[in-house]
């Protein structure tokens, strides 16, 4: 046995104990005894080590026990902290959380038209760092989610979607020397949202999914055995660009040769769709005036957003189904492709629609010969993209504090 192994071993309980409690919450010594294999004197020598390296701490007594109440240990938060961010073209939102996933820090700046967005994004980050009462220079791991094209490692922004101000911005050098912090990542904004479904969401019990995303754009994001693929380059989920033929007669915005799914799902196609069934909507982007990097983007998917509501109140079927049939495009693709275990519809759109879209286009998909593939709504609530953001960065965070233990504090 080689002289290291005796440190290699304790690094390795001290990882399985991190992630125990990660896992079930705080336990007692002899839980964790029990969990583990662990030898009293072992369990006791491993918790008074990760202890002393402020990673556990004891976490009250354990109620309804007969006897003196045995200590609880629990994760110590505290020794760790990590940021995420979603850049929209309105709007910077940042939330700083601890080791436990606990939100300490939040702060959100309005950015129309901005002219300095790495200026901008680092001025979010202190303000949300401060609030927590730390430095950016302290954060574990910072994750930037973007609407865009972001390469497979996060370190290069290739392309953006929406966002003016950004498009000369690709590398993260200037972003990491304004925070003084050199783990920063970005990565695309569906993609994180298709890691909060994966963590907390309608797919948190499936191996392999797809997220469908219809909104601000168009976009998906897949999982398979229980990681993100993000393709080759980071591409993956790009799938606006992808030809297809519009099987919707009436509004019918393509030739018989076909175009870019984004051209018959963007918001100005959704709108034009419903015009052509005689629903009322707002204007559409070539309709409005532009008062900020975004505006009109915005003010497009707001109206599209209230079109299908519209038809989903007053029974208007017929808008619907077409709007089905073309979703239904996308994903039969995305489900001959992968074959996944479950497709999650997410966006606004979808969530507007809800039940009544979501039946017609499984409806679709079952009478294709694919495989009956379940296709559910999403079910993760608020800032879906900022919170994907703060669980990839833990993600990140415990990997690095887990595999070196106290012999990295």
């Amino acid at each position: 046995m080689s002289s290291g192994s005796p440190r290699v071993l304790r690094t390795l309980n001290e990882r399985a104990t991190l992630e125990l409690l990660l896992r079930s919450g705080p336990l007692t010594r002899g839980e964790l005894e029990s969990l583990t294999g662990l030898s009293k004197a072992s369990a006791a020598e491993v918790l008074r080590r990760l202890e002393s390296a402020r990673l556990v701490k004891k976490g009250g007594r354990k109620p309804g026990s007969a006897g003196p109440a045995a200590h609880m240990w629990a994760l110590d938060g505290s020794c760790c902290h990590v940021a995420g961010v979603d850049v929209t073209a309105e709007a910077l939102d940042v939330a700083v959380a601890d080791l436990t996933g606990q939100v300490v820090g939040e702060h959100r700046m309005a950015t129309p038209g901005i002219h300095d967005p790495i200026g901008s994004l680092a001025v979010a980050v202190g303000e949300a760092t401060r609030e927590a009462g730390l430095r950016t220079g302290d954060l574990e791991q910072i994750v930037v989610g973007m609407p865009g094209v972001v390469d497979v490692v996060g370190d290069r922004l290739d392309a953006v979607i929406q966002l003016p101000s950004w498009e000369h911005v690709h590398d993260l050098a200037p972003l990491r020397a304004r925070l003084g912090n050199d783990r920063v990542r970005m990565e695309n904004d569906v993609n994180l949202v298709t890691v909060e479904e994966m963590v907390k969401g309608a797919a948190r019990d499936v191996e392999s999914f797809a997220l469908f995303w219809l909104g601000q754009g168009i976009g998906a994001g897949v999982v398979l055995r229980g990681a993100l693929w993000r393709g080759a380059t980071g591409r993956g989920g790009e799938i606006g660009s992808i030809v297809v033929p519009d099987p919707v007669e009436r509004g019918r915005v393509l030739g018989p040769e076909g175009g870019p799914l984004d051209s018959i799902l963007g918001a100005d196609a959704v709108l034009r769709l419903a015009r052509a069934h005689d629903l009322a909507t707002g204007p559409a982007t070539g309709e409005t005036k532009d008062t900020g990097a975004g505006t009109t983007a915005e003010t497009a998917v707001t109206s599209a957003v209230d079109a299908v509501r519209q038809a989903v109140a007053d029974g208007h079927t017929g808008f619907l189904e077409a709007l089905a049939a073309r979703m239904a495009v996308g994903v039969i693709a995305m489900v001959g492709v992968i074959d996944p275990d479950l497709v999650v519809l997410g966006g606004s759109l979808c969530a507007a629609g809800g039940e009544e879209l979501r039946r017609m286009v499984a409806a679709r998909l079952a009478a294709t010969a694919l495989a009956r593939t379940p296709l559910v709504l999403s079910t993760v609530s608020g800032n879906a993209v900022r919170a994907g953001a703060v669980e990839f960065a833990l993600d990140i965070a415990r990997e690095r504090v887990f595999k070196a233990g106290t012999a990295g504090r």
